[in-house]
């Protein structure tokens, strides 16, 4: 299990908190916005993980049906096509997350720019793509729930943000809190998804692996090798937890920025979120580690 604490991290950029608290802590939100930058990584290394495990379920059940009567290649093309889907799904999700870290670089620029025309076109043309994601991602199978973002209203802009920033803000304060929203949803949705692809995959892997070689009237020669395998089928997978707690912890970082944007904002809290960032991202390094290793090994045999 993941720390708590990881539900309360996701900082992608909290340099406008530093406009309603002073500069006393600006070499905090520096950190913060390399944690983010490293974070949000993490979050496209997740999808990927995502992507891996559609594939891997249904090359399982491909083999799996397979046993049973023969496929032909329409049924395996039908089969491939389920995973275009889901992995363009998947690519499209990558998108959002991607432009919504650009957003907030952005908005950085353009709190410290004395020139600020081209970083507002360019956050224009950012948004304009960000909605277009988020429209088409809202017509497939991981569409919202309806009335999501029906309460979703506009923010208290603190006093002390003023010039192109603050017109930033009053301009797309409530579309950056829907496109922040719709990327939680579609990440709880494909975790969600995802729960039935581990469950089939590893009941495949233990009828293949694991039953087939024991009731085979062949004795099993190499007991230790079956030993592992059905050690390493019975291992829990993460990646579904992982999705899970990232949106979770997208929902606090909505929070995180409404009260950068309205004052509300404290160093403790910003400090907090620091090392509960670091925390996961050592949490990660440790589990993809093994799994590097054994990339490693398989290519030196």
């Amino acid at each position: 299990m993941m720390p708590h604490n990881f539900r309360k991290t996701f900082v992608l950029v909290a340099v406008v908190a530093a406009l309603s608290t002073g500069c006393k802590y600006s070499k905090q939100y520096q950190q913060l916005t390399e944690a983010g930058d490293k974070y949000t990584t993490a979050v496209d290394e997740l999808l990927v993980k995502a992507g891996k495990l559609q594939v891997e379920s249904t090359s399982e059940d491909i083999l799996s049906d397979d046993r049973i009567s023969n496929r032909t290649v329409q049924q395996y093309i039908q089969v491939s096509e389920q995973d275009k889907e889901v992995l363009q799904i998947i690519n499209d999700i990558r998108n959002h997350n991607r432009l919504l870290k650009k957003y907030f670089y952005k908005l950085d620029e353009l709190a410290r720019s004395d020139a600020p025309e081209r970083t507002q076109q360019e956050i224009e043309g950012i948004t304009n793509n960000l909605q277009k994601i988020s429209s088409h991602l809202q017509t497939t199978r991981f569409s919202l729930n309806p009335g999501i973002l029906k309460g979703i209203g506009h923010l208290a802009i603190h006093s002390k943000i003023n010039g192109a920033l603050r017109e930033e803000l009053e301009k797309r304060d409530r579309t950056i809190l829907q496109e922040l929203t719709i990327q939680q949803e579609m990440l709880g949705k494909l975790s969600e998804f995802m729960k039935n692809k581990v469950e089939r995959k590893r009941l495949a892997q233990e009828q293949r692996f694991v039953i087939r070689p024991l009731i085979n009237e062949v004795a099993i020669s190499d007991e230790e090798g079956w030993i592992q395998r059905r050690n390493e089928i019975f291992v829990i997978d993460t990646r579904v937890e992982e999705l899970d707690n990232a949106s979770i912890a997208l929902a606090e970082f909505k929070n995180v920025f409404k009260d950068s944007v309205e004052g509300k904002i404290t160093g403790v809290r910003l400090n907090n979120a620091l090392k509960d960032i670091d925390s996961f991202l050592a949490l990660l390094e440790n589990k993809q580690q093994p799994i590097q290793e054994e990339i490693s090994n398989n290519e030196n045999n």
